[in-house]
């Protein structure tokens, strides 16, 4: 399923990476948006992308662990953005979050994989997790990246040949820093 609107014109993260892209960018701070703000919300997200049936249903506790497993993914892009690892507390809290979703391992049809664990919307989340796991291992994961714009956060793909895309859209977000360092060199010259 390809993610949808990308800043910038940027391609989608190439599937199954572009699940995870589209699960963290259901949040958008700078508009003050989220697509998950209910359980019901998030039961319909996971719906659509055939990740639970018809009859699973979010709880409560699995909505707080996946609002905290969307704010880790997003961390931990942001670190491959920024090439450096998050503090060791952030790590645990992270850990954390990764560990409400527990994996297997599971024979497949091309060989032994990690794949979700447990029923309903925690193995749909699951799956997301699987994704990042099977992505870290291909080498593809350090190029899904948060947009450094503090207010943005927008998961992109870099698929620059240095991987040194920094925002999800020069036009806006590099555009809004590249006109605040003007800003600060011009009000430090006076």
């Amino acid at each position: 399923m390809a993610a949808s609107f990308q800043p910038g014109g940027r391609a989608p993260a190439p599937e199954p990476l572009d699940l995870v892209q589209d699960f963290v960018n259901t949040e958008i701070p700078d508009w003050n948006r989220d697509d998950i703000a209910t359980p019901e919300a998030l039961a319909a997200w996971l719906r659509a992308r055939g990740l639970i049936c018809a009859a699973d249903v979010v709880d409560g506790e699995t909505f707080v662990a996946a609002r905290a497993l969307r704010a880790a993914l997003r961390e931990l892009a942001l670190a491959n953005t920024l090439d450096e690892a998050p503090a060791p507390a952030r790590r645990a809290a992270i850990d954390a979050a990764f560990g409400a979703f527990p994996l297997v391992v599971r024979a497949g049809s091309d060989g032994p994989g990690v794949a979700p664990a447990g029923s309903g919307a925690r193995r749909g989340l699951g799956a997301i997790v699987a994704v990042v796991a099977a992505a870290r291992a291909a080498g593809t994961w350090e190029r899904l990246k948060a947009c450094r714009q503090e207010t943005c956060g927008w998961l992109f793909y870099d698929v620059s040949r240095n991987r040194s895309s920094s925002w999800c859209s020069m036009q806006v977000c590099g555009g809004r820093e590249k006109s605040r360092a003007y800003r600060r060199r011009r009000a430090g010259r006076t």
